[in-house]
């Protein structure tokens, strides 16, 4: 079920919210659990983009209530949120985020994940992309990697005000 901004004046463009993806580098997963308990945790992410679909890939542990949740539903929802400055003035909050949802699918394949876990070195630590080749390789049996489908996709936030921003600092 899509939902709409209830404050438009708040709505990023696709686009722009696709970027604030691009440059964020974790963020919170929520998914509920067979009993329907909800459950948010913080992840690091790559987002990969094929140029015909979004998607988003995680690394994890082979177990834990993640992966539980993930068995019994498959689906959830990721949020970045960009640069918060609080507007002590305004009572609000100077931000972008982005705010997705989709199928989970936990992939257990060495070879898809071997590729997958490359992103995240290219990504997080692309100055470290042979260290990164054999980190891989070791742990490569010990952990599973998600790959969320982005399903919907929706931009939120509200720019920081340069005004503000001068006389914040004592301008």
């Amino acid at each position: 079920m899509e939902y709409s901004l209830r404050r438009k004046a708040r709505k990023i463009e696709d686009a722009e919210a696709v970027e604030v993806l691009r440059r964020c580098d974790w963020g919170v997963l929520s998914l509920a659990g067979s009993d329907g308990m909800p459950y948010g945790v913080p992840l690091n992410y790559v987002l990969q983009d094929t140029g015909d679909r979004l998607r988003l890939i995680f690394h994890c542990a082979r177990e834990g209530r993640k992966i539980e949740c993930l068995k019994s539903r498959p689906h959830g929802a990721f949020v970045v949120v960009e640069d918060p400055r609080i507007l002590p003035d305004k009572f609000s909050t100077a931000y972008a985020s982005a705010m997705v949802s989709g199928r989970v699918a936990i992939v257990d394949d060495p070879d898809a994940k071997r590729e997958l876990l490359k992103f995240f070195v290219q990504k997080l630590a692309p100055d470290f992309l042979e260290r990164g080749d054999r980190h891989i390789e070791h742990r490569l049996h010990e952990c599973l990697v998600l790959q969320m489908e982005i399903e919907s996709l929706c931009g939120k936030g509200r720019k920081w005000e340069e005004p503000y921003a001068l006389a914040h600092l004592g301008f």
